[in-house]
C-alpha cells in the first residue's frame, strides 16, 4: 500500500469512527500514593463470567505507564453532567499529579484505587492482560466489585458521537 493510499485510508476511518456513539468513563489507577486518571470512550463488556472488561489506552501514555505498574484499576461511568470532568481529565499533557483534585473520589473496596462520587456505576478490576494493538494497549480486567450512585437509575450516560458531548433519553 502506497503511502498516500495509508493517509487517506487513516482519515476516512477517523472519519467515520466518529460515527460510533460511545459511553464516557475515567479510568482511575494509583500510582504510589498520587492517584491518576484519564477520560476513555474505548472501553467495553468483554464476558459476564467471569465479569471482565477491557479498556484502550495509548501504549506511550503516563496512564499506560501507571496501569503496568498497578495490580488493579477502576473504571467510572461519567452520568450527562460529567461533561466537565471529562474534558479535563481528557485533556492532552495534564499534570501527573493532583489529576483528581477538586473531584470528589472514594476507594474502591479491594484496592483503594480512586472512583468518581458522581459515576452513576463503576467497576473495580484486577488487571488480567494487557495486549499491544498498535499504538495503543487493551488493559483487561476481571471485576472484583462494582456499583452505582444511589438515585443513579434516573441518570442518563455522558456519551461521545462526532467529537461532540450528548446523552439518550432516560431509562
Amino acid at each position: 500500500m502506497d503511502r498516500t493510499h495509508e493517509d487517506s485510508l487513516t482519515e476516512r476511518y477517523r472519519e467515520l469512527s466518529d460515527d460510533i456513539a460511545a459511553a464516557v468513563a475515567v479510568v482511575s489507577a494509583n500510582r504510589g500514593r498520587s492517584p491518576h486518571a484519564i477520560t476513555v470512550d474505548s472501553f467495553l463488556d468483554v464476558s459476564y463470567d467471569p465479569p471482565t472488561m477491557a479498556v484502550s489506552i495509548y501504549s506511550g501514555s503516563r496512564m499506560m505507564e501507571t496501569l503496568e505498574s498497578s495490580e488493579h484499576f477502576a473504571i467510572s461511568l461519567l452520568n450527562s453532567a460529567g461533561r466537565d470532568v471529562s474534558e479535563r481529565l481528557g485533556e492532552p499533557g495534564q499534570p501527573l499529579y493532583g489529576a483528581l483534585s477538586g473531584i470528589d473520589t472514594f476507594p474502591a473496596p479491594h484496592s483503594g484505587q480512586p472512583i468518581l462520587a458522581e459515576a452513576m456505576a463503576w467497576f473495580e478490576l484486577r488487571t488480567t492482560d494487557i495486549l499491544e494493538v498498535a499504538t495503543h494497549s487493551l488493559v483487561v480486567g476481571e471485576v472484583v466489585a462494582l456499583g452505582a450512585r444511589a438515585g443513579s437509575q434516573s441518570d442518563r450516560p455522558l456519551l461521545r458521537w462526532r467529537k461532540a458531548y450528548g446523552t439518550i433519553g432516560p431509562r
